[in-house]
């Protein structure tokens, strides 16, 4: 509901700049609206809840519009995850993963909200966040402020085997990556 009343703000806000006739427009449309909003969110229920634990799967995508997002990866192979979500805060613990003998690459977008992902401390990590408006902050490296980004790299990643590759790219919120 936050993120209607936002959309409504802006179209309000530029209806009142004379960019857009919001107003009339939603006058004769708003049933239609209305019709449309309740067939998608019946069709996409999932889509808006996230109480259910997920099970990892190498190369499996998971996209989110609203709500938050907590994945265990315990005991799971997280290479190859991809994460997109719109609005809410992502969550993903590898602390227990079954990491393999190479590169695991971990992607992870979101527009608005918070990163957090907690890494095992055995692993060497490289990481790259960028932010359009927050705080990074990778294993206490750390940036803040518009549009930035920041690199991470543990001594001696590329040569070992077992190694954990992590792109996190946000819109505006914090991404925070700690060891456990």
């Amino acid at each position: 509901m936050g993120v209607v009343l936002i959309l409504v703000g802006i179209l309000a806000l530029l209806d009142s700049l004379e960019v857009v006739s919001f107003w009339s427009a939603l006058g004769r449309l708003w049933p239609l609206i209305l019709i449309a909003l309740g067939i998608w969110l019946l069709l996409k229920r999932d889509y808006f809840y996230s109480d259910r634990k997920i099970e990892i799967k190498e190369g499996k995508r998971y996209s989110k519009a609203f709500g938050d997002l907590r994945i265990d990866a315990g005991g799971m192979d997280p290479h190859g995850l991809d994460v997109e979500m719109g609005f809410g805060d992502l969550e993903l613990n590898l602390t227990k993963a079954n990491l393999s003998d190479r590169e695991s690459v971990v992607h992870l977008a979101l527009g608005f909200g918070d990163i957090r992902v907690w890494v095992p401390s055995e692993v060497k990590l490289k990481a790259s966040a960028t932010c359009g408006a927050g705080d990074i902050d990778i294993l206490g490296k750390f940036t803040d402020g518009l549009a930035r980004s920041l690199d991470y790299q543990d001594e001696g990643y590329d040569s070992v085997q077992k190694r954990l590759k992590i792109f996190a790219k946000l819109g505006f919120g914090d991404i925070k990556i700690s060891r456990v």
